[in-house]
């Protein structure tokens, strides 16, 4: 009895004593997560890229009116950037989270059950919430493309830039802690039900970056961006 008492004094003086937005540990596996989800995020682009390439150069078949035009695809496009851009620079990170399902999950396997969108959004919103502070002390926009980043960061370190950042100023240190407790609450869970955890932290972030990664593809498609995929990593070229 004295040893488990002991040992919850001695988790607890740990948790007071480390910097607020740090978790208690850290998968040694999380680099290599982080670097993995970055590099599944390039193929996404790459193959939403090639999908809407197809659909814009597609042609009208035998007795059909008209294709979908090149500029409604555009358009398309470009509104749901428009749409996050509005949501990221006026919603709270709830609001956001939400919008992020919303614009980017449709049709995401597992993601038409309420408790999955449910679970995705609770942790993008912990991720989300020192870039919203930091949007509201200095102006920041909270941008597309920015959220990979996020991401790979909270899935190697337990922590995000910003939440970093946050936790230098008095003002915003009580924001700071939400992505570590956020990681330490899903790593005990999976010890709990004996899961294995970075496996638990992948599938709340990979429903959101791999259909941000299409999307963004879609946009260069859309732009009228040409890629070179012969080489390992692809060389964008404007189109004069």
């Amino acid at each position: 009895m004295f040893s488990a008492v002991a040992g919850l004094m001695a988790c607890a003086a740990a948790r007071v004593l480390r910097p607020a937005y740090l978790p208690a540990t850290c998968s040694p596996a999380g680099a290599q997560l982080a670097a993995e989800l970055k590099l599944a995020y390039q193929r996404a682009v790459i193959e939403g890229y090639q999908a809407t390439r197809q659909l814009m150069e597609k042609r009208p078949k035998k007795g059909e009116k008209h294709a979908l035009a090149s500029r409604d695809i555009a358009g398309n496009v470009n509104a749901v950037s428009v749409q996050f851009a509005k949501a990221a620079s006026t919603l709270d990170p709830d609001g956001i989270a939400s919008e992020l399902i919303r614009l980017f999950c449709v049709g995401v396997p597992h993601m038409n059950e309420l408790d999955n969108q449910r679970r995705v959004a609770t942790v993008w919103s912990a991720l989300l919430a020192p870039e919203v502070v930091m949007r509201e002390k200095h102006g920041r926009s909270i941008a597309l493309q920015g959220l990979v980043e996020i991401a790979a960061q909270w899935l190697e370190g337990g922590t995000t830039p910003a939440a970093k950042e946050a936790h230098a100023s008095s003002d915003t240190k009580f924001i700071s802690a939400h992505p570590a407790r956020t990681y330490e609450l899903l790593t005990d869970a999976a010890k709990q039900h004996g899961l294995d955890h970075m496996k638990l932290l992948s599938s709340v972030i990979e429903p959101v970056i791999l259909p941000l990664g299409q999307y963004v593809g879609a946009r260069q498609a859309a732009a009228g961006v040409k890629v070179d995929m012969s080489g390992q990593e692809p060389e964008q070229k404007e189109t004069k």
